[in-house]
């Protein structure tokens, strides 16, 4: 009480947590329809090891349609579903990536083993709208029906099935030759093509383990008899050879190669527009951190050409490269708007002593686009170690600088208040509240000590010049009795 206050107050924080209180609710309805349509997979994928085809076909059916359509899973409204980085957070808050990549690893057995085909299309449904992010849910999944087709060999090889083991060995063979001409990045995708070699490595001692085993069987008495009984089996159980002829003739192979062309066109243009918007993003970084340091140093004619610089640079790269895809946003290039936020805020708070809302910063920074939440927050998170750093600063002052760490208080303050205020802190922002509460007990300190000094009856002076000769010899006097 009888702090100084910030100029027009605490900014209010409803609407962001309207905003996150919808895409919470949305993720929970669609995680929640995605948990049961996993778990409905899962039994489809037993059901196929077990040559069960009909019933894992229901089982299948059943869980995609549970989340057939998408909007309506998620329940939520036409505007928030048509907003591709809203989508894209919500179906990560619910984890549906991993329940799609379930549904195509669960089809590519299912039509392995009907057709001898590995790679079936994607299904619509499970398309988020985002090529990139689609695709690589599609090659996850495939890398995982590949690992299916491993255990289905391993049961195979119970009864000695050589030829279903061999055409096992050779498709997933030509799966890893064709994942091969992909130049994976540091991902998901990446860890999981790294296991595929040993399931390679897997089939081929199985292949060579039985083939061995069925040659000691034939020298046995009686062995070969045995043998044919075992190739007698229902053709459910057993791995498709070859897919019908096409209308040209021509045998279709187990690995649609075409397919997999095609996402790695769309994979290896989505990884140029990544590295550009990397290298493009670390100017923006650079220049809002110039800015930052320029309105520390109360340079705000230098920080107003940097913060200038920073927009029309960031508004180039999402024209030209982010606006083709909101997963671009997530990497460097979010960042690089949240060092842009921080900036801007801290400009009003020094020279307006303000705290900016979302629209005030997004008025303020004159981009072509809008700041997402998590880059807001972020960015006024990062702000109050700024005002943290100006508020020790200013108290070098002495008591003559109580004024201005007051308002560092009040600023750090309305943002910590604020953020109680949301439902959670998205993405990986919760890291942040740590720092934050540290700053807020530091400038707290601060304040503490200097009413010690104005109020407990003690000055300090800093010490006198030092002189060559001696003279002005250099002290420090603790008065008694100073106001």
């Amino acid at each position: 009480t009888g702090f100084r206050c910030l100029v027009g107050g605490a900014p209010s924080f409803a609407d962001l947590a309207s905003e996150l209180e919808d895409v919470q609710a949305a993720g929970r309805r669609l995680q929640e329809a995605a948990v049961g349509g996993r778990r409905l997979v899962f039994a489809a994928l037993a059901r196929l090891q077990r040559a069960d085809l009909s019933g894992a076909r229901a089982a299948l059916e059943a869980a995609e349609a549970r989340v057939n359509p998408l909007p309506v899973a998620a329940g939520c409204a036409a505007e928030l579903w048509a907003d591709r980085e809203l989508r894209l957070r919500i179906c990560d808050f619910a984890g549906f990536g991993q329940f799609a990549q379930s549904v195509i690893c669960c089809r590519g057995l299912l039509t392995f083993l009907e057709k001898g085909v590995l790679t079936p299309e994607m299904p619509e449904f499970l398309r988020v709208g985002v090529e990139d992010v689609d695709d690589e849910r599609y090659l996850v999944g495939t890398i995982d029906a590949a690992r299916e087709l491993e255990r289905f060999a391993v049961n195979r090889g119970q009864v000695l099935d050589i030829r279903s083991i061999e055409i096992c060995l050779a498709t997933v063979q030509g799966l890893e030759q064709a994942l091969m001409q992909f130049d994976f990045r540091n991902s998901e995708v990446r860890r999981r093509f790294d296991g595929v070699k040993y399931v390679v490595k897997k089939l081929e001692t199985l292949a060579y383990e039985v083939d061995l085993a069925r040659k000691r069987a034939a020298l046995a008495p009686g062995g070969e008899d045995s043998i044919d009984g075992q190739d007698a089996e229902p053709p459910a159980k057993k791995a498709k050879v070859e897919v019908d002829a096409g209308p040209e003739g021509r045998k279709a192979s187990a690995v649609d190669l075409r397919l997999l062309q095609s996402i790695k066109e769309r994979y290896d243009h989505f990884d140029g527009l990544r590295e550009q918007t990397l290298k493009r993003s670390r100017d923006v970084v650079k220049a809002a951190k110039n800015a930052i340091f320029a309105l520390q140093r109360d340079d705000f004619r230098k920080a107003d050409t940097m913060l200038g610089q920073c927009a029309r640079d960031a508004g180039s790269i999402f024209k030209e490269l982010v606006a083709r895809s909101p997963s671009l946003r997530s990497g460097l290039f979010g960042s690089s708007l949240e060092e842009l936020a921080e900036a801007l805020a801290y400009r009003a708070f020094r020279r307006e002593c303000r705290l900016l809302g979302r629209a005030e910063l997004q008025e303020a920074s004159g981009l072509p686009f809008s700041f997402s939440l998590p880059e807001y927050i972020g960015g006024i998170m990062d702000l109050t170690g700024e005002v943290g750093r100006h508020a020790v600063r200013s108290a070098s002052r002495g008591r003559s600088a109580s004024s201005d760490v007051e308002l560092c208080l009040a600023c750090v303050d309305a943002v910590h208040t604020g953020l109680q205020e949301l439902p959670h802190l998205p993405g990986g922002l919760g890291k942040k509240m740590g720092p934050l509460k540290g700053t807020l007990t530091k400038i707290e300190g601060i304040l503490y000590e200097l009413a010690l000094l104005s109020r407990g009856g003690l000055s300090v002076r800093a010490p006198a010049p030092t002189f060559n000769d001696g003279e002005g010899a250099a002290d420090t006097h603790v008065d008694e009795g100073a106001g």
